[in-house]
């Protein structure tokens, strides 16, 4: 029966260690504090009903006395008790809480290094296929080309998981650095589309670009930027049928600008508008991708103190919509 309550009670201490090592404080501390002035506050106002209105504490050493002792004994009694129970919950709680909070940062540093241990390996396979498809180590015939385009495509595929993999790594672990400068979001709008053009012409997708001002420019870091739109624009290239429509618009706004991408694809139900940014939600699991681009977007968006949303309905195509200020300096100086 012993060592059955001393394993308890090392229990009871590794679960404490644990909740204060993840939150950063004591939060029993607080509780005993808390339970303290809720206890304090009905025993003095009940010492003030007893001066102030019966005048008298000899009413404490009659009949009514002995009651009055036992009912501070329960209340005592009872709040003991509750305390006991409420500990007991909140702690099981805040110890799975904890827990979790540990785990997903076990798993999320695990996969940073298994991703950056295969990013150097896959680099080296990547230049190789290239150097033999383009026929630096010999000749090559139509069949061999097809099949290392094949490879190279895994290959490609791979690196964005990896890459996307260690983003999400170091925006979790405060580690996703930006580099803010003056850029212009036209140009940035311009030289994406130009990385979607095979793309589009083999789907026969319309793309419609509405830019209001030729200079755009906005405080940003203008690779973050570029990785914004380069997921929008190809979610959008992707969901939408063979024939259909993509469009682009900037708009500047009251300090802000206003950038838009719609396309003709299926849509979105609305049950999954406030999901679609989480981590690894796709809405079609045939479709080639990671599940991490507009998650990743989001952040981006944020450490830009910018909003992003997206706007839609099954059956009727999708709109992403992101809001950035122009110029975060004149915040900072105000």
């Amino acid at each position: 029966m012993s060592s059955q309550t001393n394993s308890n009670l090392r229990n009871d201490d590794n679960l404490s260690k644990l909740i204060i090592q993840e939150l950063g404080t004591d939060p029993f501390r607080k509780f005993k504090v808390a339970f303290a002035l809720m206890t304090v506050i009905p025993f003095l106002v009940f010492i003030y009903l007893l001066v102030a209105r019966l005048f008298s504490v000899q009413i404490l050493f009659g009949d009514i006395g002995l009651v009055i002792s036992i009912s501070i004994f329960i209340s005592f009694c009872g709040f003991l008790l509750g305390y006991g129970i409420l500990r007991n919950v909140l702690t099981r709680v805040m110890f799975y809480a904890a827990k979790a909070k540990h785990s997903d940062q076990l798993k999320s540093t695990f996969v940073a290094t298994v991703s950056h241990e295969l990013k150097n390996p896959l680099a080296i396979i990547k230049v190789s296929l290239d150097n033999i498809k383009e026929g630096l180590l010999g000749a090559i015939n139509l069949e061999q080309k097809r099949i290392l385009a094949l490879c190279q495509d895994v290959a490609g595929r791979m690196s964005r998981l990896i890459s996307d993999l260690l983003d999400l790594h170091k925006i979790e672990a405060g580690m996703f650095q930006t580099k803010r400068g003056v850029c212009n979001l036209t140009d940035i709008l311009e030289k994406q589309i130009k990385e979607f053009e095979i793309l589009l012409d083999k789907k026969q997708i319309k793309l419609s670009k509405v830019v209001l001002e030729k200079e755009m420019s906005i405080w940003a870091d203008e690779l973050k930027m570029m990785q914004v739109v380069n997921n929008l624009l190809g979610n959008a290239i992707k969901y939408t049928p063979d024939g259909g429509s993509v469009t682009l618009r900037i708009t500047p706004s009251d300090g802000f600008v206003r950038l838009e991408c719609s396309d003709s694809g299926p849509g979105i139900p609305v049950e999954k508008l406030n999901t679609i940014f989480d981590k690894f939600e796709r809405l079609d699991t045939t479709k080639e991708g990671t599940g991490l681009g507009l998650a990743i977007t989001k952040d981006i968006v944020e450490m830009h103190q910018g909003k992003i949303w997206a706007e839609s309905s099954e059956g009727s195509g999708s709109k992403f919509v992101v809001v950035l200020p122009r110029d975060l300096r004149a915040k900072s100086r105000r």
